[in-house]
């Protein structure tokens, strides 16, 4: 009876000890659950790799307890991340640099790039960019910056034309009534405005801009969960090898997850490289760039230091 008593009362330990490990813990030992994580998404097909990961149990299979949350935009993720309502999310630079002006996140790794995925599309009649006046904007997002750099490239000032806020859905109908007469977004807003009767003019790779979407996390929970963090970035990774190898794959689980039908997704993603990797100083300098145009348009109060923002060698 005394070996029976000493024995439930290890159990009971144990269990206690289980029930009590919590998200902003340090992790454990690996035998350990791992800490619960709440994985910020947009809707739109170059999230395919995290969409993968989460229909086919690749979190579960690398001993991730992990929550996929989807947002109508990649910055939904990273607000959650603010409001200490999520640990981790999948946006553009952009979103990642101006949100880190307000509060602790941090960088991981990029997981997509492309020069082409980021489309300008003009309304009906509108034949080059001289002929937009009015721009669809989503602030603080890379279309924002994307508008900036089409201007640029045009030599046309900002206080030249009108910026219409919008969200990214809304782009495609404004257009089409011609309440703004173009914008430039990732897809699959580009081809839904082009399918109103829109056209494409240009690519962000057109005036030298490639975008990247990276991996980013709660500073303060990254630091107590580095292995945790370190897992998600290899379940990523694995995805990705998994879309290469099977491209087809990456329609049918963006189908599932926002009922983008599987065909058109894989079109859309066509150009698009699914690969996870650390910042290259290269990157470390664009995105010095896209902090310094955040200050300069008043986006930001201050601009964010990406060498301190993005975490190099977690891949």
């Amino acid at each position: 009876m005394r070996a029976a008593a000493a024995a439930l009362l290890m159990t009971v330990a144990v269990a206690g000890c289980s029930e009590n490990q919590s998200s902003g813990e340090p992790d454990g030992d690996s035998a350990a659950p791992s800490a619960a994580v709440n994985f910020g998404v947009g809707v739109d097909p170059a999230y395919s790799p995290i969409y993968l990961a989460n229909q086919e149990n690749l979190f579960e299979q690398a001993g991730l307890n992990v929550t996929v949350t989807q947002y109508q935009e990649g910055t939904g993720g990273l607000d959650a991340i603010l409001a200490k309502q999520g640990q981790v999310t999948a946006s553009t630079e952009s979103s990642l640099l101006n949100r880190a002006t307000r509060g602790d996140i941090k960088g991981l790794a990029v997981f997509s790039q492309s020069p082409s995925f980021i489309k300008l599309v003009a309304r009906s009649g509108i034949t080059d960019v001289a002929g937009i006046k009015k721009y669809g904007v989503v602030p603080g997002t890379v279309n924002e910056y994307a508008t900036n750099k089409v201007l640029d490239s045009e030599g046309i000032s900002r206080d030249a034309v009108e910026f219409v806020n919008a969200s990214p859905a809304e782009m495609p109908a404004l257009l089409q009534r011609g309440d703004v007469d173009g914008y430039i977004m990732w897809e699959p807003w580009p081809s839904r405005g082009v399918a109103n009767g829109g056209t494409v003019l240009l690519t962000s790779g057109d005036i030298g801009y490639v975008y990247n979407l990276i991996i980013g996390v709660d500073g303060a929970w990254y630091e107590a969960n580095k292995e945790t963090a370190k897992k998600v970035v290899d379940t990523i990774a694995t995805a990705c090898e998994q879309l290469t190898a099977d491209p087809a794959k990456a329609g049918t689980v963006t189908e599932a997850a926002i009922k983008v039908p599987a065909a058109e997704a894989q079109a859309l993603l066509e150009g698009v490289q699914c690969q996870v990797r650390d910042f290259t100083d290269e990157d470390i300098a664009r995105y010095n760039e896209i902090a310094q145009f955040q200050q300069d348009s008043k986006i930001v109060d201050q601009k964010a230091d990406p060498a301190a923002v993005m975490v190099r060698g977690v891949v």
